[in-house]
């Protein structure tokens, strides 16, 4: 993926979490509306670097916050800190390019009614 466009997916993403996050300190819940648009950023960023990839890019853009958590770093076996930066993380995610991503498999109704009795049975 070219730079250029690789900045303006994270700055649409950016720009849009920036919007969910004002509407949910006036109590508006708008993170459903954008679920299908999220869902298909990430597909595309698995198709285009891998399961790992994927995780790494969801990892710099809201753990890290965009990269802007200096308390959280990716180092090499070296120490030295990888993915600092946007252009970082395009650089890592395309040096480490991988062809391992499919498309999640959704539970039936019947899967996720079993995991949540199950979660219940335990926790409680």
């Amino acid at each position: 993926m070219k730079l250029t466009v690789f900045k303006e997916v994270v700055r649409l993403l950016q720009a849009q979490n920036i919007k969910d996050n004002s509407f949910s300190k006036l109590g508006l819940d708008t993170m459903n509306l954008n679920e299908d648009l999220d869902t298909a950023v990430v597909l595309l960023i698995g198709a285009a670097y891998g399961e790992k990839g994927k995780e790494t890019f969801l990892w710099w853009c809201y753990d890290k916050d965009w990269g802007t958590r200096e308390d959280l770093k990716m180092t090499d076996e070296d120490g030295t800190e990888l993915c600092k930066t946007i252009e970082d993380l395009w650089q890592y995610l395309e040096d480490n390019i991988s062809d391992d991503y499919d498309i999640p498999v959704k539970m039936t109704d019947e899967e996720r009614l079993e995991f949540i009795e199950t979660v219940f049975r335990f926790g409680g």
